[in-house]
């Protein structure tokens, strides 16, 4: 942590410049780490991530995100491609394929879409499904609304997650709001869940930093409100109230490198606290 906190002022004091206004590609190399406060222990992982600006519609983007648990190992390989249409419109499509632990998803497939509507606001739909081994998956929807300005947006959404066989369904409400309208420049994001099964619908690729600000389901820990373990077996749990608070800065050092920092808490009531970081250097091309 002392680390980080040093890596942050330092980047602030180098004055950021602006990144090119047309970049060919960006690559991103990290780390990540979850504490739980139980016996889950510590959760470790590293990542590698890229864009391609092939086109001025959107990019197309791939990951490869490695986590090491008490349990096993495991990877989640990642393609996806944006697709931006219309006025404040756009469409996010990927598949994964996962190796290694049972707690990593076999397959993988998600949608993002925001469909522009009067002015700066929008309206977000996103799915997805994972795919696990024994026949063990899982679903998720979101849907709500997003308001865009010049420099501040915001976004609120509803969130179901599915977990099958059995049925078993959790709810929970998601609110970020951004500083920044460039994700090649500086900006700052904070985000707050709250509800049942937040942490169970971890996007399968990362820390759970970055749980309120992407599709999830199937990295969680198994055992979540109402919810049951990935496995060829079914069990139920209490219904546990969940929430989790986590920030995001992206900070230009110069031209093309810069420094992104995920930050994160969360709780899951009578079980466990989690602190949660993510580091990541990104370079522009």
């Amino acid at each position: 942590m002392p680390k980080l906190i040093l890596l942050l002022l330092a980047s602030a004091a180098l004055a950021a410049q602006d990144t090119p206004e047309r970049p060919t590609a960006r690559v991103a190399v990290g780390t990540f780490s979850d504490h739980f406060s139980d016996s889950s222990g510590t959760w470790k992982g590293w990542v590698v991530s890229g864009d391609w600006f092939h086109d001025a519609h959107g990019p197309w983007s791939f990951s490869a995100v490695g986590t090491r648990r008490p349990e096993g190992n495991g990877t989640l390989f990642s393609l996806s491609k944006d697709h931006t249409f219309g006025e404040n419109s756009s469409l996010t499509a990927g598949l994964s394929v996962g190796t290694g632990a049972d707690f990593v998803p076999r397959f993988r497939g998600d949608l993002d879409l925001a469909l522009g509507l009067q002015g700066p606001w929008s309206l977000g739909l996103a799915g997805a499904w994972n795919s696990f081994g024994g026949g063990a998956s899982t679903t998720l929807i979101q849907a709500g609304p997003a308001w865009t300005g010049e420099v501040w947006s915001a976004s609120a959404r509803v969130q179901q997650l599915r977990y099958l066989p059995g049925r078993e369904t959790d709810l929970a409400w998601l609110l970020d709001v951004r500083w920044g309208a460039s994700n090649l420049e500086r900006w700052h994001s904070v985000r707050l869940a709250w509800g049942h099964g937040i942490i169970d619908s971890l996007q399968p690729g990362g820390s759970t930093s970055s749980v309120t600000s992407s599709l999830g389901g199937g990295w969680g820990r198994g055992q979540g409100g109402g919810g049951t373990q990935v496995t060829t077996t079914t069990t139920t749990y209490p219904n546990l109230q969940e929430i989790m608070v986590g920030t995001t800065s992206h900070l230009p050092l110069s031209r093309r490198l810069a420094l992104r920092m995920d930050l994160g808490w969360g709780q899951r009531e009578s079980q466990f606290t989690l602190w949660t970081g993510t580091l990541q250097a990104v370079m522009t091309f």
